[in-house]
Formats: C-alpha cells, structure tokens, sequence
C-alpha cells in the first residue's frame, strides 16, 4: 500500500475522528491504562494517536511525566498541537513501524486499534523496532478488533473498513512478538459493542525467568490471611 495514499486517507478521516470525539473505546483504553499503572509521573509513548482523543485523556492524568504521541496523518497531528498546547506533549506525524522516540525512559507504548491498518507485511519490522524501543520496565499495549468482527465487517459492512483493514490471527500476532525478543504477559477478548468485538493484548521485554515467591512478596496481615486460606481449604474439602 502506497503510504502517501494512506496519509491522505487519515487526513481525510480529521473530521469524522472529531465527530467521533472521545467513544467508549477511548475512554476504556484510558482506563486500561489506568488499572495498569499509568499515574501522574508516567511516560507515554502513544503510537497511532489520530487527532488525539487519548492524549487529551492521558494528559489529565500525567501532570510530571511525559507523553509522546505520532501518528502518520500530517492534518491529525496538526489538529492535536493546537488542542494540546502543553510543556509535557510533544507531537511528531511519523510512520509508526519505524518511529525512534525522543523518550529514553518509557513506562507505556500503547497501538489502540493501530496494527490492524498496518499491511501484515510490515509487522515483523514493527514489532523489532518495539522491541528496541522498550525497556524492562515498559509494558506495550495493544488493542485490535477480532479478527471475527472485522471479517464481519469484510462480509457485511464494508463502508466501515478503513484502506488498511485486515483480521490478524493471534497467532500471527503472537509469533512476532516471540520472534522480536518480546514476551506476551497477557490476553484478553473482551467486548465494548458486541460480544468479543476486541482483543487486549498486554506485551514486555522477554527476560530470563526469575523465581519470586510470592510469600516473600507478602507482609504480616497478607501472610496470616493466607494461612487462614489454607487451612479453611483443607477443613472444607478434606480428600483422605
């Protein structure tokens, strides 16, 4: 796909993203986000930032920290910089696959339903240059529709489709996060318009495993909490 043809695209797309405004789906990431420790003092790196719904969201969460925001369409991120006039922002249209940040120390990447307009041919490079730009410490966090719901949409709803709009199979997806030195912590369907309608996926730096016991991790209360578990367990489902 001819990438000035996608520029245009989103460019084109400024106004029905302000239409939109802040939906459900924003307002959910911003709070995944959240539940995943985004505080005042975090740094973002958000890959795909339209015209900037989340960054808006993000930056009234962050006060101390720093947020980072690209996305490929020139107009999106000019509509951004007007509305986010803010010390601790900083704005760049980029293509996202090869972007080098000007973060050094990232807490959070976050793709919001970015890699499913990303031509499937391209995403080994995307998730290498991920794996360079993170840190032991960042966790990366992706959001994509179903693969279901966007055949659904191939098969009934083709106006809805974007110019890059293509199911990715978790396995795919999966065999190049291992391939780029990542490691998948979690997954998660979920559902904010219909049932399963997307997919959570929470990524780090692949590492070698270190044994933390979760009792050394405990205090006092939590220690004793837990041996009163135990014991309440043997009594109620005695098998001798």
């Amino acid at each position: 796909m001819d990438s000035e043809k996608v520029i245009e695209f989103y460019n084109e797309y400024v106004d029905q993203q302000q239409d939109v405004g802040i939906n459900e789906r924003i307002y959910e990431m911003f709070n995944r986000l959240k539940k995943h420790g985004l505080h005042a003092g975090s740094t973002v790196l958000e890959l795909g930032c339209g015209i900037g719904t989340l960054t808006f969201l993000l930056s009234k969460k962050i006060s101390t920290g720093k947020i980072e925001a690209v996305d490929i369409s020139t107009q999106s991120v000019e509509f951004a910089k007007k509305r986010l006039q803010k010390e601790n922002i900083y704005l760049e249209a980029h293509d996202v696959v090869n972007y080098k940040p000007k973060l050094k120390d990232i807490d959070f990447i976050t793709l919001f339903d970015v890699i499913e307009h990303i031509p499937t041919d391209r995403h080994a490079e995307l998730f290498r240059n991920l794996s360079l730009i993170a840190n032991d410490k960042t966790l990366i966090l992706i959001n994509i529709p179903s693969p279901a719901a966007i055949q659904y949409d191939i098969e009934n709803n083709p106006e809805a489709l974007q110019i890059v709009d293509q199911p990715l199979p978790i396995n795919f997806i999966v065999n190049n996060i291992v391939a780029a030195g990542l490691n998948l912590v979690s997954f998660e369907n979920h559902s904010i318009w219909a049932l399963h309608d997307y997919q959570f996926f929470v990524i780090n730096k692949a590492r070698a495993y270190k044994e933390v016991k979760l009792s050394d991790q405990r205090n006092f209360l939590e220690k004793a909490v837990k041996k009163v578990e135990r014991t309440w367990v043997k009594f109620i489902y005695s098998y001798k």
